[in-house]
């Protein structure tokens, strides 16, 4: 149990403080925006390794106890065909959102994707898609579900810190129109499949079209 509980914290918690606390207050202040948001890749990546590394030789359990397994072919086209039609239900999303909430300049996809070049949003989608799926979703849903026993209650605390490592960098219709309706699909997919490949690949695929955005503008 306290192997899981300090696993749980390096992949829930740690994420959450960093994005909320260290990287506003004594990163992004005393750094250019590229370079802290690099430095934000970094520790996603650094985080996500650290998950697989406690997985395999502090849990001494296999990856496949996380949702790492293979992935057939068909599988991953279904998930590329998932990706798409989920990423072209954002702006409709966005646009019903946008009807309750007021208009907000900021923290919206068009705001972001004009902020940076296109070679750091590829890069951000690749952190997105991969890094947040093995801290949010993979190691989190299963330890969970062994703790609580309920799949229901371990996804609703896995998307309480998912929407909270959101909080920054987004305005509240996208975070309420997009990243938590999203979420739950995400969620849903891996419990669908219990398999981590496969949910990544379609967050993957969701987020891509900002890249594409920043290239045309």
């Amino acid at each position: 149990m306290k192997k899981k509980i300090l696993g749980l914290s390096l992949s829930l918690a740690v994420p959450v403080i960093f994005t909320l606390f260290i990287s506003p207050m004594f990163i992004k202040p005393n750094i250019n925006e590229s370079v802290s948001t690099l430095i934000g890749f970094g520790v996603f990546w650094g985080l996500a390794f650290v998950i697989v590394f406690f997985t395999q030789i502090v849990e001494n359990q296999p990856l496949a106890t996380i949702g790492w397994k293979p992935l057939s072919w068909k599988l991953g086209l279904a998930a590329i065909g998932l990706g798409i039609l989920l990423s072209l239900l954002v702006p409709v999303l966005t646009l019903l959102v946008s009807r309750v909430f007021p208009p907000s300049n900021s923290g919206t996809v068009t705001q972001v994707a004009s902020n940076y070049s296109w070679w750091i949003l590829l890069l951000s989608v690749l952190t997105a898609g991969i890094t947040e799926e093995i801290l949010f979703r993979g190691y989190p849903l299963e330890r969970l579900q062994e703790i609580t026993g309920n799949k229901w209650i371990s996804g609703l605390i896995s998307m309480v810190f998912f929407v909270t490592a959101h909080a920054t960098g987004w305005n509240l219709a996208h975070i309420v129109g997009v990243v938590i309706p999203l979420g739950i699909i995400l969620t849903g997919l891996y419990f669908w499949q219990r398999n981590l490949l496969f949910v990544m690949i379609v967050h993957v695929v969701i987020d891509l079209p900002i890249v594409f955005i920043a290239l045309l503008s």
